[in-house]
């Protein structure tokens, strides 16, 4: 198999399905954590109507957890401010997980938006958690949420990934990635609901690294996911093992996602670092990259996807 290139779509590239096929996406993402049913229904309708077998990736919230819907919030450092499953006026961050509050304790601390943002947890009943702002910075809706420590455990699929796995598998040439997998019991999940599609293992948690090896071994492949695998470890750690990791020599093929070539999000041309780092990957054995920012939210999505195309072909 050639190395592949999957496309996140979002707001900058919704409207842009048959020219992001033509510059060289190998798949489309749907990250359903930032979309309704309804919405993911009708996008992956419109993605079979241009063509039958395009390969379609759900990806599923898991056991990541999202702020809710609000307004995007300035905080400071030593503010207060207050996590809630039901919002109270304009005082507190609508966090709707019933678990977060069930597993997060006093004293723990909380990452936000990849670990841009973080807290400390002062106090927590079961609806809601006081916590101190440690940096300055924005808190924007729907961004992921979890304890730095310990993520929170699941215990089944939550019912709107229940649906999305249904809405899979009604449909050719899908599959299904799961956020924050721990020991790869959450394939079952998803292969009892959509027994044709194909499961991938988000690597974003310390349990995983250290469970890869039992995780491969059940599921279709594999990401490295280093946005929220870099909060959870640290970046010095994550570095440490994705540079001693050697793709070839996991049991399924293994993708590297986040930031691959990030400069691309506000920029018509990568870096000298980020084009390194992508003939690398080729180098060393990945089955390919899942572009994120660079197609949902950049500034030129079709460029980012030939820029990458062509990049491929050539350190190929």
């Amino acid at each position: 198999m050639s190395f592949q290139i999957l496309v996140t779509l979002g707001p900058a590239s919704d409207a842009l399905l048959e020219p992001l096929m033509d510059a060289g996406a190998s798949a489309f993402r749907l990250n359903t954590a930032h979309m309704s049913l309804e919405k993911t229904t009708l996008l992956a309708q419109r993605i079979r109507s241009l063509k039958s077998d395009f390969p379609i990736v759900f990806d599923l919230q898991g056991a990541k957890m999202r702020l809710g819907v609000f307004p995007p919030t300035q905080v400071r450092q030593g503010e207060e401010v207050v996590f809630a499953r039901d919002p109270f006026g304009t005082a507190s961050i609508p966090v709707e997980h019933s678990e977060f509050y069930e597993q997060v304790s006093p004293g723990e601390m909380v990452s936000v938006d990849d670990d841009r943002l973080r807290f400390e947890v002062l106090w927590k009943d079961i609806q809601s958690a006081l916590c101190r702002v440690l940096a300055d910075g924005v808190l924007k809706p729907r961004k992921g949420i979890n304890v730095t420590d310990h993520p929170v455990e699941l215990r089944s699929l939550r019912e709107f990934d229940q649906q999305v796995c249904l809405l899979a598998a009604q449909l050719k040439e899908t599959s299904c990635a799961i956020s924050f997998v721990k020991d790869g019991r959450e394939a079952t999940w998803v292969r009892q609901l959509a027994p044709e599609s194909p499961v991938t293992a988000k690597i974003e948690r310390a349990e995983a690294v250290a469970n890869l090896n039992e995780i491969s071994e059940q599921v279709d492949s594999v990401w490295i996911c280093r946005g929220d695998l870099g909060a959870q470890i640290g970046l010095q750690r994550m570095a440490s093992w994705i540079s001693s990791l050697a793709p070839l020599s996991v049991s399924r093929p293994v993708w590297m996602a986040g930031q691959v070539l990030q400069h691309l999000t506000a920029h018509p041309d990568p870096t000298r670092s980020e084009v390194c780092h992508l003939a690398d990957l080729i180098r060393r054995g990945y089955a390919g990259i899942v572009l994120s920012d660079e197609t949902a939210i950049g500034q030129d999505p079709l460029r980012a996807v030939r820029t990458a195309s062509s990049l491929v072909r050539e350190l190929s």
